[in-house]
């Protein structure tokens, strides 16, 4: 879709992102639910499944003191970008009803929108 806001073009682009992971899952039980671990050829792209062991941490077999204790753990700030779906569409800056600049709107153009 051209000229969006880019609120809502990120609000389109993660909702393809859900669509793409939910049918990635799909695929994925296709491999691991029919084999243990093999090659699956394709046109372009082969799959290889393999089974890896690593080493995951237990934290409820942790001691309380250990889980209580501020000492053990660190404090990191990270952004959190949300998307809400508006209720009812908004329309763009300087744009009435039918699509048109509204000519009752007063507004300067400060930049271009591509």
């Amino acid at each position: 879709m051209l000229h969006q806001m880019p609120a809502d073009e990120l609000g389109h682009v993660r909702k393809e992102i859900q669509a793409l992971r939910a049918r990635e899952i799909e695929l994925r039980k296709c491999f691991t639910d029919e084999c243990n671990d093999g090659v699956f050829e394709g046109c372009d792209y082969d799959v290889e499944v393999k089974y890896q062991k690593r080493r995951v941490l237990a934290k409820n077999r942790l001691p309380s003191d250990i889980l209580n204790d501020p000492k053990y753990f660190d404090i990191r700030l990270a952004p959190v970008v949300r998307v809400v779906k508006r209720k009812e569409p908004r329309l763009p800056l300087g744009f009435g009803p039918a699509g048109m600049i509204a000519p009752q709107d007063n507004f300067d153009v400060v930049e271009a929108w591509n």
